[in-house]
């Protein structure tokens, strides 16, 4: 299924392929990507259609995750899609100082819906930042503290470095001491996936426990569409976005 409508559809079937709210993080990224000849590492690459994205940007791209599985799934989709200029990397982000001489330094890099998932997030981050050229940019997304609990998500998460995330969410507070402590400049904050997006994330939780994921997903699939208004109807509503999302300089 997901094939043919990488054939059918192309690259932004990517978008849909599963976490409704990848295409609410694609939606800020297009903003603060920097496009052209931009060496950029993907760290937490999931299932590539940001590397996709960025390469189709004329981006130089390094694509790591640390299940072997995921990246060969990144890499065939890359492939069937014709996209090129992209390094698949398998490898461990809480090992990445190790790796850090052939990686090389990026313009950019991107990181989204990962530092939760690891225990020392703060060496993460000074980490990524050893990595950026001088006036490169960390683009950044979290679960935001304030949001609601989704369905089936719990507000006081294991610790256990299991591959599910071992905190709840960063505060805007957290996110500027964690960014400062990297070394790096707060340039731009927001806030995404708004109630539309929870709402639907929920529905496909529920519907997965009961039918299955794929059924679950194609029962979603109509209500994909009212992403686009997700902003104005969250602003009036005033329910806290789901995740935010930071870009980051490193100083000259």
């Amino acid at each position: 299924m997901r094939d043919l409508l990488l054939r059918i559809l192309g690259w932004r079937s990517l978008l849909v392929h599963g976490d409704p709210c990848v295409l609410d993080r694609w939606l800020w990224l297009r903003g603060q990507l920097q496009r052209g000849s931009a060496r950029t590492f993907d760290a937490g690459c999931g299932n590539g259609v940001f590397s996709v994205y960025a390469a189709r940007a004329g981006n130089e791209v390094v694509a790591a995750s640390f299940s072997t599985a995921e990246l060969e799934r990144a890499r065939s989709r890359a492939e069937l899609l014709g996209v090129h200029g992209i390094g698949f990397r398998t490898l461990d982000l809480r090992e990445i100082d190790a790796h850090r001489s052939d990686l090389g330094r990026f313009n950019q890099i991107i990181c989204l819906e990962t530092i939760e998932h690891v225990g020392d997030d703060a060496a993460l981050l000074r980490s990524l930042a050893e990595l950026l050229e001088p006036g490169g940019a960390l683009l950044l997304s979290a679960p935001f503290a304030d949001h609601r609990p989704l369905y089936s998500e719990q507000r006081d998460p294991s610790a256990d470095e299991d591959g599910s995330h071992v905190r709840y969410g960063y505060s805007r507070e957290r996110m500027r001491e964690l960014l400062d402590q990297a070394g790096l400049q707060l340039r731009s904050e927001q806030l995404v996936s708004g109630v539309v997006s929870q709402q639907v994330t929920n529905m496909l939780r529920r519907l997965t426990l009961r039918v299955g994921r794929p059924l679950a997903w194609l029962l979603i699939l109509p209500l994909r569409p009212l992403a686009l208004l997700d902003r104005p109807i969250t602003r009036l509503l005033r329910v806290p976005g789901l995740s935010i999302a930071v870009r980051a300089v490193k100083p000259d």
